[in-house]
């Protein structure tokens, strides 16, 4: 009972084990997969971003991939958000060296205004560019835009998406960006979608830089004058004080266009807003870094930068096995064809062995009686030999081993005996040798002595050790005649096998050897000479039917434009050569080289001569009667 239970709770705890260790092996594969995904990814990805760099820029690279994997776990950007932002901060022109500075600001930028890092990347480059700023104003430029999503109502998605379209037209006119944004935060606020709210501003613009006779004249009925020097004096606040007091049909005047007129109605109309709103552009330093640090306390925001943690700890470990990873991608593509036939002839292999399965089967079920009456005798005859080695062994050969262990014993105690009985001799010799009780050369004579009955008693234990041997039983007249019958059987019975795996044979698959791969692709490369003669042929063909048309005596004028009149040998050598991709012209000897290389070019043009000759005479049968024909070139 005790010792059933203790199975049961064996086999309990072994499935159990058997379970975890699968799970653990499911659960590694997984990681080293997640390993070399994150780390061919994290690689593509700074491949791109080297895309934009040139040599003298490209040692950068080592420090943008620090720098990436440093941002990632920092601010919980991913690897591909940061790099594709890297790669438009690049674009935009900015250096290498300030790269990964913007780079940083963009990602504070982004959690503080709850959007990615490649959206903040594009409007601050966005601005930077439009006002001709440099990568140290990037700080800055966050700064205001984050005061202009605190102020109006848009996001920073919305700001990368449309302040592109009014940042270069108001910095050629000389609207400070603070003025620019300060207005677009009055309009979204006053109820103004973002993407409209950009083109009221866009045309407002525009009319200080373009602008007709009618409305420059409007406009200096209010002091002020319709170009873009007086943005730059006195901004867009100064033309809406200017226009305080004047009514709608004035300004409309000024400001002909629907979406510009548009424009300073609003921003007229919320003055003080407006005003506020300036202010908050010159107060506006730290609050992107204040906002930031409020959403990096978050819980979600830690979480963020965990999981960007181990994808980078994922990265570095999956980078490890990349080198290994390219080399086998590079064997496997380097040995396709290896590999295909490999994989082929593995299945083939299978597929016969299958066939040679169901073909036994189909003639063990159709000889079924024959099949069950051999089996059954040859395991009888097998069963009954088996019986008589075992007690031949015990009668005969047993014994033999019993003597051989009593020799052995034997053998090692005189060894022991005499050994020490040569030891002590040895000893007392080397006593009285000492002692000046015998010369050297009786010492030398003793000891000689002594090595010969080491020899002896050495080569006298081999001698007594292959005495002893084993006798095998030898088969009598009967079980010769039962095992030769039972030979005849089982070859009648293979015969009848052979027999019916034939009709098995037309689903065989095909074993590809390298030989026969050789010879297909020999096989190939004659199939497209022969193509090539067919071609030749086709093409013999039309000339010479053109010809015959044309009449005899414009026969000529035709071979000259096609080719020049040659012999099928010369065609036959032309075409040798260039199926080999070789000079099509044929070697030429020359009498002044030397006869070693006289004889080279010799035996060359020899063996291509013999080529052509050989299928001479199958050209001429097919090709022509005359003794030449007209070789198209």
């Amino acid at each position: 009972m005790v010792r059933a239970k203790l199975v049961a709770g064996m086999r309990r705890m072994t499935a159990i084990a058997r379970q975890w260790a699968m799970r653990i092996g499911v659960a590694l594969a997984a990681a080293f997969t997640a390993a070399i995904w994150a780390a061919t990814k994290f690689e593509e990805q700074m491949a791109n971003v080297s895309t934009m760099l040139t040599k003298k820029t490209m040692p950068a690279m080592r420090g943008f991939e620090k720098g990436i994997k440093r941002l990632a776990v920092a601010y919980g950007q991913s690897t591909e958000t940061l790099s594709k932002g890297l790669y438009d901060i690049l674009s935009a022109s900015i250096s290498a060296g300030n790269a990964i500075g913007v780079l940083e600001v963009s990602a504070r930028a982004a959690i503080a205004g709850l959007t990615d890092t490649a959206t903040a990347v594009d409007v601050i480059t966005t601005v930077i560019n439009s006002y001709a700023m440099s990568a140290r104003d990037a700080e800055e430029v966050a700064d205001a835009l984050f005061a202009t999503v605190k102020a109006g109502k848009l996001t920073f998605q919305e700001l990368s998406q449309y302040l592109g379209m009014v940042a270069a037209p108001a910095a050629a006119a000389g609207l400070k960006l603070e003025s620019l944004l300060a207005a677009l935060a009055t309009l979204t606020r006053a109820g103004v979608k973002p993407r409209i709210a950009i083109t009221y501003l866009r045309q407002a613009v525009m009319a200080f830089s373009k602008s007709t006779p009618d409305a420059m004249r409007a406009a200096e009925q209010f002091g002020f004058t319709l170009e873009t020097n007086t943005l730059r004096t006195i901004d867009l606040i100064g033309v809406l004080k200017k226009l305080e007091h004047a009514s709608a049909e004035q300004v409309a005047a000024i400001f002909s266009s629907n979406e510009a007129f548009n424009a300073m109605i609003t921003l007229r109309g919320d003055m003080i807003g407006h005003e506020k709103d300036l202010i908050a552009q010159t107060k506006k330093a730290g609050s992107m870094t204040e906002a930031f640090g409020k959403m990096a306390k978050t819980a979600a925001q830690w979480l963020r930068r965990m999981k960007q943690g181990i994808v980078i700890m994922a990265a570095d470990i999956g980078k490890m096995f990349l080198p290994a990873m390219k080399a086998m991608s590079k064997a496997i593509l380097d040995n396709q064809e290896d590999i295909k036939y490999f994989v082929y002839n593995v299945m083939a292999r299978a597929w016969n062995k299958l066939l040679d399965t169901i073909a036994v089967a189909d003639t063990v079920i159709n000889n079924w009686s024959k099949t069950w009456t051999l089996v059954m005798d040859t395991a009888s005859f097998a069963a009954e030999q088996f019986v008589a080695d075992v007690k031949h062994y015990f009668t005969v050969n047993l014994p033999s081993y019993f003597r051989y262990a009593l020799t052995l014993m034997n053998a090692a105690r005189k060894d022991m005996a005499e050994s020490m009985g040569t030891w002590l001799l040895e000893r007392e010799n080397a006593l009285k040798h000492s002692l000046g009780l015998m010369t050297d050369e009786e010492y030398k004579f003793a000891q000689e002595w002594i090595q010969t009955v080491k020899n002896t008693q050495m080569h006298m234990t081999k001698v007594m050790l292959e005495g002893v041997t084993i006798t095998k039983r030898v088969l009598s007249a009967e079980d010769k005649a039962i095992k030769k019958s039972l030979a005849g059987r089982w070859a009648d019975w293979s015969k009848d096998l052979a027999k019916r795996s034939k009709k098995y044979d037309k689903f065989r698959a095909v074993i590809w050897t390298k030989e026969m791969r050789a010879l297909m692709k020999q096989a190939e490369y004659y199939k497209s000479i022969w193509d090539h003669l067919l071609l030749m042929y086709s093409t013999w063909q039309e000339a010479k039917t053109a010809a015959a048309l044309k009449g005899a005596d414009d026969r000529k004028e035709i071979a000259k434009k096609e080719g020049e009149w040659v012999s099928s040998e010369e065609i036959w050598k032309r075409f040798q050569l260039a199926a080999l991709g070789a000079d099509i012209k044929a070697p030429t000897i020359k009498p002044e080289a030397p006869e070693r290389i006289q004889q080279s070019q010799l035996t060359a043009l020899q063996r291509i001569e013999k080529a052509g000759k050989d299928t001479a005479s199958w050209l001429k049968k097919i090709f022509e009667k005359e003794p030449g024909t007209a070789a198209l070139q």
